[in-house]
Formats: C-alpha cells, structure tokens, sequence
C-alpha cells in the first residue's frame, strides 16, 4: 500500500461509480500521493492500522503540524491550573 503500483480496491462497486463521473484512476498511486503532500505540509505523518473482525484498514490522518505538537506539548506542560475562578 504504501509503495503504490497496485490498486486492489475493497469495495469494488464504490470503485466503478467514482470512475463513472471521473474522479480515480485506478494507478495505485493514492496512498503515496497522500504521504507525499502530508510531508510537504509538514503534517505528522499518517497512520496505518488494520483491524480483523470485521477486516478494515484506517488511514489515520492528522492536520497538526510535527512542530506545532511539540510546541502544544511544552505549552501544556507549562501551564499551571487557575484555583481563582469565581461562580
């Protein structure tokens, strides 16, 4: 899956009806082609898990930028809690 190449779908009719109005190509190239823009953007890289019983893969795909999660990390660590909030 990552490498690309191959496209072995697991829901072959959903398959024909994106091909029917033109959207995939069927070249295998869908994964890469998200690792390559998640890199680009400087994204935390994408996960892949597999699940059996029911059989699913999940694509786990994260919007936060790697510097930005150290930065919320170090800024969590340093907040203290507020005790001085009133009703």
């Amino acid at each position: 899956m990552l490498k690309g190449g191959i496209s072995d779908p697991r829901n072959k009719a959903l398959m024909k009806m994106f091909n029917l109005i033109g959207i995939g190509e069927r070249a295998g190239s869908g994964v890469p082609d998200i690792y390559s823009v998640w890199e680009q953007q400087g994204w935390e890289s994408p996960e892949v898990m597999e699940e059996y019983g029911p059989d699913r893969t999940i694509l786990k795909l994260s919007f936060i930028k790697s510097a930005d999660k150290k930065a919320l990390i170090k800024r969590n660590l340093q907040k203290k809690p507020d005790n001085n909030w009133k009703k």
